[in-house]
């Protein structure tokens, strides 16, 4: 008995002076861990599909590696989808570039070519219009979208809008990353970074001096993706950025679907705030309408928008960042859109950024 006493209280003393000697989770640390697994970067790969002439330049629709499936639920290797504007240069000349980010909306049959300008809402047409200003321009399908939807049934054509089909399947491929440790905004996150990887592999690109712009659900990802990926110097974020935690308060009207919250980020004491102090001192600019979803909307935008941007800008300052611009608009009645006027502003400041 005295030898079992004596050997249960080793193991006790033992267990302690292991826990004693993990270092505890510094802040960025915790951010990063609610992101999820990140699989292991492989090499590089990209494909050329089309070439296209432009006035001023060339778009490019390419194929990129993002990851391998996984043999377990049988998922099939991962290849980004993008649209690649490349702008004339002398020779030895390199550009800045920018990663535009698509809004969601209830198309995602649309996804990159929308910001690449070939459909959809011609005020998103962001990623044309920035390639025309002279910036090399990335404009990928995020995570389900256009290109990357994939099923494991013959639903029909995947070119046409089925929103149902989609959103279903979208939550299928959700509960793929959930099994797999991650969740949304981390694969988000890991996909802007392959995105990156391709620009940066680019002999034009000017890689001191890459950007991002995104709206709505690309405005919200861009959060977490700056966060993640050090290599972006300065971002746009239009009418997307907002507290996530927010989304899930019982007492808040409408609906929001699970697959968009941040994993164990309440029992942390984490929310958006977090990651965007995190990105300081990098550069950001960040816009809302002032009376987004309109006044009969059940979730009105007009306190909870102001009193959110504020707080994005205190932490963000308080985080040593000195290079922030909040825009709360009332241009187009300051609904959930990216009027001209606001463009014009956003595209000024990345020229002021990135361009030398």
């Amino acid at each position: 008995m005295q030898k079992q006493i004596i050997t249960f209280l080793f193991c006790v003393a033992l267990t302690m002076t292991t826990v004693a000697q993990i270092p505890a989770l510094t802040h960025n640390d915790m951010l990063t861990s609610l992101l999820g697994v990140m699989p292991k970067k492989e090499p590089l790969r990209v494909d050329t599909l089309e070439t296209t002439a432009l006035d001023g330049g060339v778009k490019y629709k390419i194929r990129y590696f993002i990851e391998p499936g996984n043999p377990v639920l049988e998922t099939p290797d991962d290849w980004g989808s993008a649209y690649l504007f490349v702008p004339s240069l002398p020779s030895g000349k390199k550009a800045p570039a920018i990663v535009a980010m698509h809004q969601d909306d209830v198309y995602y049959h649309i996804g990159k070519s929308e910001p690449a300008g070939l459909m959809g809402d011609s005020t998103m047409f962001y990623g044309r219009e920035l390639f025309e200003r002279g910036y090399i321009v990335m404009c990928p399908d995020r995570f389900y979208h256009a290109d990357r939807r994939k099923t494991c049934q013959d639903w029909g054509n995947l070119s046409e809008n089925d929103y149902e089909r989609d959103f279903f399947t979208q939550q299928k491929r959700i509960g793929v990353l959930l099994a797999e440790g991650r969740n949304t905004w981390g694969k988000e996150a890991y996909d802007f970074s392959r995105a990156v990887d391709v620009l940066v592999a680019m002999p034009e690109v000017d890689t001191d001096n890459i950007g991002a712009i995104g709206h709505s659900a690309g405005a919200n990802a861009l959060s977490y993706c700056l966060f993640y990926e050090p290599r972006v110097k300065a971002a746009v974020a239009n009418c997307g950025t907002s507290e996530i935690n927010n989304y899930y308060n019982y007492n808040r009207p409408g609906t929001m679907p699970a697959s968009l919250a941040l994993p164990s980020s309440v029992k942390f004491g984490i929310n958006t705030h977090d990651y965007i102090a995190a990105i300081a001192p990098r550069a950001l600019f960040i816009s809302e309408g002032a009376h987004q979803w309109g006044d009969g909307h059940p979730d009105p935008s007009d306190k909870r928008f102001a009193a959110e941007l504020e707080l994005f800008k205190d932490k963000y300052l308080k985080n040593d960042g000195t290079d922030i611009e909040i825009v709360l608009f009332e241009e187009n009645g300051g609904r959930h859109c990216f009027p001209k006027g606001v463009k014009e502003q956003a595209y000024s400041w990345l020229d002021k950024h990135l361009k030398r």
